[in-house]
């Protein structure tokens, strides 16, 4: 009986220690492009994507290698897209409130209004920008993340270098 206790009690440990494979869904309902109506950029084109993230780690470090892993990998497209400004995606924790966008847009009205933005600042993990510089040849990368607190931090992966006139 103890060995069988024993053996139950491994099982139980050895598979919470199974880490989950990060995954991630865009949600194209919720992806798109516009142009800038003010400001410097006034004309300007951007690009914007939303994704879920699901089994997102839960520690600073772990949550800034996860959003710079994400960027090297999924986002070399933007340096191709040579009409675009700006390029930014939207992380979102996946869970039961966010999965309804996986196949639904924003419902703004009623009484069951629905609009993925509201939940960024519960269930959002970050956000990726990248930007063209005004040389019009390189871009500049900038993530923000929400740490444990809540807290909104900026990581700059690259700047732009001074535009030569």
């Amino acid at each position: 009986m103890k060995k069988l206790f024993f053996l139950i009690i491994i099982t139980a440990f050895l598979s919470s220690c199974h880490e989950k494979k990060v995954t991630f869904v865009n949600l194209e309902k919720h992806s798109g492009e516009g142009f800038f109506d003010r400001g410097d950029r006034e004309g300007e084109k951007f690009i914007y994507k939303s994704i879920l993230v699901e089994n997102a780690p839960h520690g600073d470090k772990e949550i800034l290698d996860m959003l710079i892993k994400y960027k090297n990998q999924n986002l070399k497209d933007a340096a191709i897209n040579k009409d675009a400004y700006s390029f930014t995606v939207f992380l979102y924790e996946k869970n039961n409130s966010t999965s309804y966008f996986i196949e639904n847009a924003d419902d703004p009205g009623g009484l069951t209004s629905q609009v993925l933005q509201d939940y960024y600042s519960k269930n959002g993990i970050g956000e990726i920008t990248i930007d063209k510089c005004g040389n019009d040849k390189d871009w500049t990368a900038k993530i923000s993340y929400f740490d444990m607190q809540r807290n909104l931090k900026d990581t700059i992966l690259y700047n732009c270098k001074n535009d030569k006139k």
